[in-house]
């Protein structure tokens, strides 16, 4: 005869603690039978013959029962290394809430809810952070942080990658229907999970489980997917494109990165005992684009700090500081390594003067800049980093593209101070002068000519409509982009004069420090203008 099962309760009495057995299906009974109004619920319990008036709120008494459900293991044993109960898994471990994807973690809840077509893909780029969304969803569901309607359910991971490395067809064949005959009969307490999509295409059996659990048992299903899978295994096939939805999975915005990482950070911080400063990992997330993946995905971002905290305990310190993190690139470091000085000042020369332009212009409000650095990055000698404010400018004028224009152009007007000719570093800023500006002309109708400002010579695949352009058309529109690469080089020329003194103060700065924040350089630009009013102010005293 099997157990009863039961909840423990530990109750501290004067100091004492006791602990109480209550029949699990006893408490359910009382918390069901309970009114939705109420927070608070009375219990007269029998405990060994006598009875004991208790008091709990109702969500610790469902935690309590949740707790008690999740002990018991309801994956068969001969399909359990291949089936893992997620949910049962996540409950016996202190986990934290990912932080960050709300909107996406909503999608999935709502999409997972429907009765028909209950189904929903992940898709994104390489450590964008699919399976984290995934194992949130399982995470809410063991603390009741789910929809109510969720309460009693359980996220199945299948593990495809162990399936499809049984050789014997028969017993492949065996295990395979024992999977399916247990999640068809729990389909009202299951929600499947399954990491890369591509594997129910992998081999017959998945394509018949999974094409049956998404179009006749209604079985919910997560699973997570590249863009380039997704849209020809499964958009474009008339299989499966009628029954799947998809959340698409974007790269956070750079200000997104801390809060969303920040657990992460702090188990870092428990695992090498070794603490780590808000200003270094503002540091470590905004330099991240230093690394070979150039990504600022969540997992790229981990593994830099994973590696910039084994490096600092390897060198023996009790802090992640700016070594310990430049240590992650050395690949660049070593190239770096090899520029004489001289150069470097004038890759300093240049990012600077885009720096400059970028903070003096007049329009370009939504524009931050998380990072200036003279160290080499793919195919660059520096790197200016900017980031968007998100909403703070939807439409751009023919003034913000000016200066946009400007600021691509100000690196080589910087340049030209110190070497007074121009180089081939410029290559990839006069890419993108050039491209904004004929945007500008042949896109938008931001141009002088009043006949042409509502005219549009590309298609929406910004080809040339070549049937509507003349040769003296061409040569027409040549003109107008002239004019305004020669208006925002002008701009450039007039902000890098008109503060040569901020250029040369960051340019030395840059040049000793290599990569400078944002906030580090804020305040090179507020001591630098401390120093300029000073001196102002003494030039007025001796007139």
């Amino acid at each position: 005869m099997k157990e009863k099962p039961y909840v423990v309760f530990t109750i501290n009495d004067g100091g004492k603690e006791e602990s109480y057995n209550v029949d699990l299906e006893q408490l359910r009974t009382i918390v069901k039978n309970a009114s939705i109004k109420d927070e608070t619920l009375n219990l007269n319990l029998s405990f060994n013959g006598e009875i004991l008036p208790l008091k709990f709120k109702k969500s610790q008494l469902l935690e309590l029962i949740k707790k008690t459900d999740l002990k018991k293991q309801i994956v068969p044993k001969s399909i359990s290394n291949y089936l893992v109960d997620l949910t049962r898994l996540l409950s016996q471990k202190q986990s934290t809430p990912i932080k960050g994807r709300d909107d996406e973690i909503e999608k999935v809840w709502f999409y997972i809810s429907q009765k028909r077509r209950n189904n929903v893909f992940l898709v994104g780029g390489t450590d964008v952070g699919k399976t984290a969304i995934a194992m949130e969803i399982a995470r809410q569901i063991s603390t009741n942080e789910c929809p109510k309607e969720f309460y009693d359910t359980r996220v199945m991971m299948l593990r495809p990658e162990l399936i499809l490395k049984i050789k014997n067809e028969f017993a492949l064949k065996i295990v395979m229907n024992k999977i399916m005959e247990f999640l068809v009969k729990n389909k009202n307490k299951v929600i499947l999970y399954m990491d890369k999509a591509i594997y129910m295409k992998m081999d017959e059996y998945f394509v018949m489980m999974f094409y049956a659990f998404i179009t006749k048992y209604n079985i919910p299903i997560i699973t997570t997917s590249s863009e380039e899978v997704f849209e020809e295994h499964f958009f474009q096939e008339n299989i499966f494109s009628k029954y799947v939805n998809e959340v698409y999975i974007e790269e956070p915005e750079l200000e997104e990165l801390q809060p969303m990482l920040q657990s992460k950070i702090v188990a870092l911080q428990k695992e090498y005992g070794i603490k780590i400063s808000d200003e270094m990992i503002k540091f470590g997330i905004f330099t991240s684009s230093l690394s070979e993946s150039v990504s600022l995905n969540p997992g790229n971002v981990l593994n830099i700090f994973g590696k910039s905290f084994l490096e600092a305990k390897r060198k023996g310190k009790d802090y992640v500081d700016k070594k310990s993190v430049l240590s992650c690139y050395n690949s660049y470091l070593k190239l770096y390594s090899k520029i004489t000085l001289e150069d470097k000042k004038i890759i300093a020369y240049h990012e600077t003067g885009h720096y400059v332009a970028q903070i003096m212009s007049e329009h370009m409000e939504d524009v931050k800049i998380a990072f200036v650095s003279i160290l080499p990055m793919m195919d660059f000698l520096g790197v200016n980093s900017t980031y968007r404010i998100l909403g703070k400018n939807l439409n751009y004028t023919k003034e913000y593209m000016i200066d946009w224009i400007a600021v691509f152009l100000a690196g080589r007007v910087a340049e030209k101070q110190i070497t007074d000719k121009f180089s081939t570093g410029a290559s990839s800023d006069l890419e993108m002068a050039n491209m904004l500006a004929e945007q500008m002309v042949m896109k938008y109708g931001l141009l002088s000519d009043a006949k042409d400002q509502n005219r549009c010579y590309v298609t929406g695949e910004n080809i040339s409509k070549s049937y509507l352009i003349s040769e003296k058309k061409k040569q027409e529109l040549d003109s107008e982009v002239k004019k305004i690469l020669e208006e925002a080089y002008k701009k450039a020329e007039k902000i890098i004069a008109e503060n040569k003194y901020l250029l040369d103060s960051i340019a030395n700065w840059l040049v000793d420090e290599e990569i400078l924040t944002g906030e580090q350089l804020e305040i090179i630009c507020q001591i630098c203008n401390e120093e300029k009013q000073g001196q102002i102010a003494e030039n007025k005293e001796k007139e």
